[in-house]
């Protein structure tokens, strides 16, 4: 396992702008920000536990959940499974006290309201749009891309991103054995 906190400052920083690039891209060329959250992670740290499974089952998380934008923003979500997983309660220690991950997380969720406003997926879009264009409708999809929808949603993943990755290579946030 990388112990990232050890590596020269500038490795940190090429590895906080790879995760946030690849985020950034993943977002901007194929949406879902949950997965795209976390693709900037996975590249950017392999070893720190991310799966293709993962990768995989967080998909239906976007957007608010089920892209229905009325849940938690899925760039948010992607900060707080990364956050979970080096710092969340295992199966096999149901009666631990993991209260850090919850407050760990809450502090990101403090950030990310104090930058977008809410931590809810149609209130980011209206945000940083003017308007929450719901991308499931062809007139909701055609607002979305003419506002560069994709773009102020990528910027969310990046910022989210960007987050957890300082977290990891300050080594807050430790891979999973």
């Amino acid at each position: 396992m990388t112990d990232y906190s050890t590596l020269t400052p500038e490795a940190k920083e090429a590895l906080v702008v790879k995760a946030k690039n690849v985020g950034y891209s993943t977002e901007t060329l194929y949406g879902n920000c949950i997965q795209s959250t976390l693709h900037g992670i996975y590249r950017a740290f392999p070893d720190f536990g991310i799966t293709e499974d993962m990768l995989r089952g967080c998909f239906g998380l976007a957007g608010g959940c089920g892209c229905c934008l009325d849940g938690t923003c899925g760039a948010l979500l992607g900060a707080a499974w990364t956050i979970s997983m080096s710092k969340g309660r295992p199966i096999s220690d149901l009666g631990g006290n993991y209260e850090e991950c919850h407050a760990m997380v809450r502090d990101v969720v403090d950030t990310f309201k104090k930058q977008y406003g809410s931590i809810l997926c149609r209130d980011v879009l209206a945000h940083n749009m003017g308007e929450a264009y719901d991308w499931k409708t062809p007139e909701g999809d055609q607002g979305y891309m003419e506002h560069f929808g994709t773009h102020h949603c990528a910027t969310a993943v990046s910022f989210c991103t960007e987050i957890v990755a300082r977290m990891i290579v300050d080594g807050t946030l430790k891979p999973i054995k």
